[in-house]
């Protein structure tokens, strides 16, 4: 390619403004668009995690075989054991969660954090801070001062950045800690990503029972060593714990998951099938465009014939409209880029907060060099088509005719560009429709209780609050302060709330049963809570009573259940009056009478199924936080503020935390699947739009090639319907042979969709159904323009002109 082709390029776009501005629209969409979701999918899941030779790194876990729970967290016995005993770990570190508080001058702030074992940093994550220190194995002793490190967010946010802060102390949780370090911008700490805060990890782990598991366990392989081999040492380690401790480890194994898995999770099917879509919509707009090319290649016939009459040679005339199409993709992809800009930060404010590491999406030299790569790859694929037709034009045929009608192949050549078309919209089209089809199958789950008119949020009580009864004296203060307030219907506080991020699991023994076998007791999410909880929530109550003020600390044990427990721990009976002891909850020998019988309600999303709940009375146990929940008249986002303030009248050093409204809460369980319904459904509007532009230009470049037919058939007494139902026949004859292929293109994709799916098959008969009747309506609309332009053909002006 040389200059006076570059040069002669341009100067024809130049002289057809139209064109070119309809080309480069056309090719920025597809490759703006692709640009943008490569980003988002190089960011989550190619780009390498930020941690020193993270391919070594792993996740470890206990795999309860009895529960098919293949992620279960450790004991810390288990996880001592793990690491004496093993071979194939350069190192074994653990990490609990942990809540922080810190008073500042304008009210009490909380912050996630982790304790972790002091190895965490600088041997298994191999990340040290960029102030201060890891944590080292002094800082373990009895008589070490009790230390933390900081995110880089939280030093910034909470002390302004200040690097003197680094060998000082803060109160936390009412207590000093010296602040040994800063962690670098960014920094996750993988098995609680929210985290911004941590302390060392200082019990002796043989010191706990056996039978809690609250570790999450991560490890760096040794270079030598394979995952498989390390699955089998490990798993043999926990064979013979098996055989050691039956009570504890019975029908407990281990899985080891590459970091990179855990952090990615089920996530990257869902991020290839977007890309994959919107690989689909860039080759729509290269069929539009390699059909805009044709088109014009065909208007230009008289001058490659004369080019070719003047001794210009095939690969000459070629050359010239690949580098057209080489100028028209670059120009494509500079405005694709632009867009590519918008699109990240579009993707970026649509995207669900659970989506990992979205702080890591950019746009740098690597997706430059991918938008430039893919222009390339579009200018000779849009191309190679019209330079072939270009370079053997009818020079004679040309010459005479003044340049209409010898490139009689290449509307062909755009009917097939529309087929091809047509079916990749279809598809789209009919993904898109999956997806929509099971949100609204999802949104529509009965959740169990009156959401609409329910705000929630939850606060922690601090060490002065260590007795039971200063923390029931706080709760009912509380409750009856926000009760009086006259929008509020029904008050009460909970141990934790549907769609929540706490809860507390426990097994428990029935009365008058032989004991279970080991790790084969009931279990239930434990929740307890004050009197007027379900009325507050809506939950009815099936058989029973409700707690009331008499069930206090030395009135009988009393529990309520829900459906779900009845139906797995009692078939076939009725639980009322039933007897049960709570495991490492309630005293030997205290056992509580089972009064109630509560609803069932979705706890955790709304495509689960209820799970055994057990409720108890707040005032029998008295936990330390819990969440506030009211039902308020009015808008009850602006009650938030009403639950702030009365806390903050109470005592200015406790926080409140996660607050909002509860469909606010059951919304965000919902935002990976409105995420991928949203982003799938603009790329299916994209694809159908073009698809439609397709077929009208194809139609109208057919019409007016056939002008002199259409012509002559109005001369002999065809009048205007049939002519607007010819051509209109022939745009649905073109769709026809698209929508074929579309459907068996639909299966294939809603077979990669099912993942996403919530009760909606791939055979969903009415989703295809509507999508071939979308594609149906675009058809008719985009041949109706042309099919009324063919009824205004003048027969005297075409008879004249014959």
């Amino acid at each position: 390619m040389g200059l006076g082709d570059l040069r002669y390029a341009l100067r024809a776009l130049v002289q057809n403004p139209g064109f070119t501005a309809i080309v480069i629209l056309t090719l920025g969409l597809g490759v703006g668009a692709n640009t943008a979701i490569f980003s988002v999918v190089r960011g989550v899941l190619l780009e390498p995690l930020p941690y020193g030779d993270p391919d070594r790194l792993v996740t470890v876990w206990e795999n309860n075989r009895q529960s098919s729970n293949t992620m279960g967290q450790v004991s810390p016995p288990n996880f001592a054991d793990w690491r004496a005993q093993s071979t194939v770990f350069e190192s074994l570190a653990a990490a609990h969660w942990w809540s922080a508080t810190f008073a500042g001058d304008e009210g009490a702030t909380r912050a996630v954090g982790a304790a972790v074992t002091h190895d965490m940093f600088s041997v298994v994550l191999r990340v040290p801070p960029v102030v201060g220190r890891p944590f080292a194995l002094d800082d373990l002793a009895p008589e070490a001062e009790a230390t933390v490190i900081l995110s880089h967010e939280l030093w910034l946010r909470e002390f302004g950045g200040e690097r003197r802060l680094v060998g000082s102390t803060i109160e936390v949780n009412g207590a000093a800690r010296r602040v040994i370090g800063i962690m670098p911008p960014g920094f996750r700490l993988p098995m609680y990503a929210d985290s911004e805060l941590w302390r060392p990890m200082t019990f002796d782990p043989y010191s706990e029972d056996r039978s809690s598991h609250f570790l999450r366990v991560a490890g760096r392989l040794k270079p030598e060593t394979e995952l498989e081999q390390a699955r089998a040492e490990v798993g043999t380690i926990m064979a013979r714990l098996e055989q050691e401790y039956p009570e504890h480890n019975a029908d407990t194994g281990v899985s080891i998951v590459p970091l990179r898995g855990y952090v990615i999770g089920d996530v990257s099917r869902a991020m290839y099938v977007l890309l994959g879509a919107v690989g689909f919509v860039l080759l729509i707009a290269c069929a539009n465009v390699a059909g805009l090319l044709l088109a014009r290649a065909s208007v230009r016939e008289r001058e490659f014939a004369m080019r070719a009459a003047l001794g210009a040679g095939r690969t000459r005339l070629a050359r010239q409209v690949i580098v057209e199409s080489m100028v028209l993709a670059a120009l494509g992809g500079a405005a694709g880029l632009v867009l590519a800009f918008w699109g990240v930060e579009l993707l970026l404010s649509l995207a669900p907060a659970d989506v990992p590491r979205l702080d890591e999406i950019v746009i740098d030299g690597h997706v430059l060099a991918f938008t430039l790569a893919i222009a390339t790859a579009t200018g000779l694929l849009v191309g190679i088509l019209p330079a072939i037709r270009s370079s053997r034009p009818e020079v004679l045929g040309a010459l005479r005719t003044g340049g209409q009608g010898s490139l009689r192949g290449g509307i062909g050549a755009r009917r097939a560009l529309v087929v091809s078309q047509v079916a990749i919209a279809l598809m789209l089209v009919g993904g898109a429709g999956l997806l929509i089809r099971s949100f609204g199958k999802l949104v529509a789950e009965d959740v169990g209780f009156e959401a609409e008119s329910l705000v929630t949020a939850r606060i922690a009580l601090s060490s002065r609050y260590s007795e039971a009864a200063t923390r029931t004296a706080f709760v009912t203060e509380l409750l009856d302060r926000i009760g009086r307030h006259g929008e509020v219907r029904s008050v009460a506080a909970a141990l934790s709330v549907p769609f929540g991020s706490w809860e507390v699991n426990s097994s428990f023994v029935i009365a008058g049963r032989p004991p279970p076998e080991p790790n084969q007791e009931p279990d239930a999410r434990i929740i307890s809570s004050t009197p007027g909880y379900f009325r507050t929530m809506g939950v009815p109550l099936v058989r029973g009573r409700d707690f009331s003020e008499r069930d206090g600390p030395d009135a009988p044990g009393v529990m309520i259940v829900n459906e779900a427990s009845a139906r797995l721990y009692w078939p076939g009976e009725d639980p009322v009056g039933q007897r049960v002891h709570l495991g490492g909850w309630d005293a030997p020998g205290f056992e509580r009478e089972i009064v109630g019988i509560a609803s069932d309600v979705r706890f955790h999303a709304l495509d689960r199924e209820p799970t055994p709940e057990v409720y108890l009375p707040y005032r029998q146990m008295p936990v330390s936080a819990v969440n506030i929940v009211a039902s308020v008249i009015g808008d009850p986002a602006e009650f938030v503020r009403v639950v702030r303030a009365d806390v903050g009248a109470l005592d200015r050093a406790i926080p409140v935390y996660s607050a909002g409204t509860m469909t606010q809460m059951i919304g965000r369980t919902a935002a990976s699947e409105r995420f991928y319904m949203v982003v799938l459904g603009i790329f299916a509007a994209v694809a159908a739009a073009l698809a439609a532009v397709g077929i009208y230009g194809v139609l109208s470049y057919s019409v007016a090639r056939q002008a002199s037919e259409i012509g002559v058939r109005l001369a002999l007494g065809a009048g205007p319907n049939d002519v607007l139902g010819g051509v209109i026949l022939g745009g649905f004859r073109l769709a026809g042979l698209g929508l074929a292929l579309g459907v068996v293109g639909w299966i294939a994709l809603s077979r990669l969709l099912i993942p996403l799916l919530h009760e909606t098959g791939m055979a969903d008969i009415p989703t295809i159904l509507g999508a071939v009747l979308v594609i149906a309506a675009i058809t008719l609309l985009a041949s109706f323009v042309p099919a009324l332009r063919a009824t205004r053909v003048d027969p005297m002006v075409t008879l004249r002109s014959e």
